[in-house]
């Protein structure tokens, strides 16, 4: 037999909105940290720089390390924004639930 089940439908919508608060964070930070990368250019890379092509190319690369964060970065704000779907989703479905429910008393 199943436990009784007890939602606080307005603390899952709260929740929901700081859920997509955290998303829309890692965006903005994201979008800051690749402004300011950008708006630095590349001190690497003259003819002969083997010491900043090593830093800079390659597998474990900066290059390669910056392109990773920013896509894991991208990935982690997408599951957070999906969390706050759900969550806004599942409260709203509970609410239409209880209202149909308290209908039928009415």
């Amino acid at each position: 037999m199943a436990g009784r089940l007890e939602v606080y439908v307005d603390r899952l919508e709260k929740a929901g909105g700081k859920t997509d608060d955290v998303r829309d964070r890692l965006n903005t930070v994201l979008s800051t940290l690749k402004s300011s990368i950008a708006g630095r250019g590349t001190p690497w890379g003259v003819p002969g720089d083997t010491i900043g092509d090593q830093f800079a190319n390659g597998e474990n690369g900066y290059l390669a390390s910056r392109d990773g964060l920013a896509e894991s970065t991208t990935a982690i704000a997408g599951t957070f924004g999906k969390f706050s779907e759900g969550q806004l989703k599942g409260a709203k479905d509970l609410r239409a639930m209880d209202d149909g429910n308290a209908d039928q008393y009415r």
